[in-house]
């Protein structure tokens, strides 16, 4: 085989592997998220996506937090302790992952928190937010 066989194999096989990897995820349904507690102040949006990795694919949830408040959000002695529990469609907990807020927060100022799921993603159907203060 040429040299030019040799590298237009090579060049396919990216190709495909990188179409396969962009669409790794698309044929599952949606995975449905909500706040399900928040005891602070906060306000909490958030949305997914679905994320090729050269490992497989995850499911990143970004939760962009705003202080809606008319005073800055100290830390000094409790912080907002963030919680994102991903479940399957029988309810099974396939994790739980949390984050401290870990600066402070102005009036009317936000910042964003992340969590992701890279084991299980073919089974997440839903994900569900909390937060509650924690001490700093």
């Amino acid at each position: 085989m040429t040299d030019h066989g040799l590298t237009r194999r090579a060049v396919l096989g990216t190709l495909l592997a990188g179409t396969a990897s962009a669409l790794a995820g698309c044929s599952r349904s949606s995975v449905e998220g909500a706040v399900v507690e928040n005891e602070t102040p906060l306000t909490l949006s958030h949305e997914y996506g679905i994320q090729a990795t050269p490992s497989g694919t995850r499911v990143v949830v970004d939760v962009t937090v705003t202080n809606d408040g008319s005073e800055p959000l100290t830390l000094d002695d409790r912080v907002p302790r963030f919680t994102c529990t991903f479940f399957s469609d029988s309810g099974e907990q396939l994790l739980q992952s949390g984050r401290k807020l870990v600066d402070p927060l102005d009036s009317e100022e936000s910042t964003t928190v992340q969590f992701s799921l890279a084991v299980g993603v073919d089974d997440v159907t839903r994900y569900e937010l909390r937060t509650k203060w924690a001490e700093a």
